[in-house]
């Protein structure tokens, strides 16, 4: 009897250990903002470093910086157009990506930057990028390692990157700074002295790089 009861209690231990470690695997992951909380307005320009991604020419002379949202629809037909600016002149022009997820929308959004950046530590950015976008109106968490795995990434790392949540640092980073900018919705550029919101047309882009690049 007595080791029939040790058994019990040894299945009813296992089971809440099972349910603890699931349910915190499946609690929503937060960005919080520091206290005193950031102020809007605090910062005019962004700042890039070399853990934000970019693409393009190596020393340009215009740098587009994109604060967008993986599951933002106009960031997706942005991401096209920022394509063909980079095409159209590879030897003026870099686009700079972070990050500025909208958690109360977009509940995947900050676990794709989370991803992205994962793919990044592989130099796989911007395919993983491109592959989010692609996947967007079906996006999961489970498509997170299929999406690495398809891109022939090394997915053991990509998902001991992940699970860990070792990128969640720069994506706050980014956050915060566009909060401190006072960026309120994405896609949001920053081209010069000049800011954009929205899903700038591809036309509209280039027109606005060559007349920057005809007065310098």
């Amino acid at each position: 009897m007595t080791h029939r009861w040790l058994w019990f209690l040894s299945i009813a231990v296992l089971g809440l250990m099972v349910f603890v470690f699931f349910w915190f695997r499946n609690q929503p992951i937060e960005i919080p903002i520091p206290e005193p909380r950031i102020e809007a307005g605090s910062l005019t320009q962004p700042t890039v470093t070399f853990v934000n991604p970019s693409k393009g020419a190596e020393s340009p002379s215009v740098t587009v910086v994109e604060f967008g949202d993986f599951q933002c629809a106009a960031c997706t037909t942005l991401a096209d157009s920022l394509d063909v600016l980079v095409k159209t002149f590879p030897d003026d022009v870099r686009v700079v990506w972070k990050d500025m997820p909208n958690e109360s929308a977009h509940e995947l959004a900050t676990p794709a930057a989370i991803a992205a950046h994962c793919a990044d530590r592989q130099g796989m950015f911007w395919q993983y990028h491109d592959a989010l976008f692609g996947e967007q109106l079906v996006l999961s968490e489970t498509q997170f390692t299929q999406i690495a795995t398809s891109l022939g990434l090394d997915v053991g790392k990509f998902q001991t990157c992940y699970d860990e949540r070792d990128t969640l640092p720069v994506v706050k980073k980014d956050y915060e700074e566009g909060l401190a900018l006072g960026i309120t919705s994405t896609p949001t550029l920053y081209i010069g002295d000049q800011t954009l919101v929205g899903a700038i047309r591809t036309q509209d882009l280039i027109d606005l790089i060559t007349e920057i690049l005809a007065s310098n």
